[in-house]
């Protein structure tokens, strides 16, 4: 049974406000592109951005809005958005913080490292596969089957070791560090985690009602975060991507803090 899926609610002004606003980008995106497909990935790519910040941030809705707002940017110039990537990266932040309020099944943990081991040869890059093993070491204390965990996070590793050493699958990216895009990148990724240690005091509950642990929450929140990080020096990360993951974090931030300031002035 497969339980890191969530269902769509769409008696939620948002859901319906965001799948409208995935729907017009699309459509924007076909145009400017001239590409049905092109456009189809725009579109999606929005829908993706508002998933990844409800994961991150599920206290707050309209934090998702403003990261989408900020990953319009993608309609000024395309390439190419790996949606399976942000897929992914979904499904590891929902094991972590266990949102859907299901107990992991087998079958979760099998079928992202299944999907962890095509990424990694598909893509000939094994950094995916440390980031997966990262993820089990996060849920290792929380979760009752650690021989399922240790036993995955094993195979990850091997597979790791295999694809880095023998098949020449890892290497560091020729980055250049005085360029704006890595300075930001670095800034942005250095105040993420700050915010995610206030971010994550506040109470969440999952999707049946029950409060989860902050050490949840705040272990999903650094992942998302060291797997940009990872992605950027070792992985095969696109602008298109990037621009998604930093909008992301920029909208949860900017959201944070006018939220915060508002409460101070409405007590005050």
């Amino acid at each position: 049974m497969f339980t890191l899926g969530r269902k769509i609610d769409f008696n939620y002004k948002t859901n319906k406000i965001i799948v409208i606003v995935s729907i017009l980008a699309a459509v924007i995106g076909w145009i400017l592109t001239k590409k049905i497909s092109s456009g189809f990935n725009i579109g999606l790519g929005i829908f993706l951005t508002w998933a990844l910040t409800r994961e991150i941030d599920p206290k707050h809705d309209y934090s998702a809005f403003m990261a989408g707002a900020f990953s319009l940017i993608n309609l000024l110039y395309y390439e190419n958005i790996q949606l399976i990537v942000i897929f992914w990266i979904i499904l590891l932040m929902r094991i972590v913080n266990g949102i859907t309020g299901k107990a992991l099944t087998t079958f979760d943990i099998i079928s992202v490292l299944g999907l962890t081991i095509y990424l990694s040869l598909n893509n000939k890059n094994s950094v995916y596969l440390i980031i997966f093993t990262l993820a089990m070491v996060f849920i290792l204390r929380t979760i009752k089957n650690r021989n399922l965990i240790l036993i995955s996070g094993g195979i990850s590793l091997v597979f790791f070791i295999v694809e880095s050493f023998l098949m020449k699958y890892l290497s560091f990216n020729n980055t250049n560090y005085s360029s704006l895009i890595t300075i930001f990148t670095i800034l942005i990724l250095c105040i993420s985690f700050i915010l995610f240690w206030f971010l994550s005091k506040e109470e969440i509950k999952d999707d049946i009602g029950n409060i989860v642990k902050r050490s949840k929450i705040l272990g999903s929140q650094i992942l998302f975060s060291m797997v940009v990080l990872l992605l950027f020096f070792f992985g095969d990360i696109n602008i298109n991507n990037l621009i998604i993951y930093l909008s992301v974090i920029l909208g949860i931030t900017i959201y944070f803090v006018i939220f915060k300031v508002l409460n101070m002035n409405r007590y005050n």
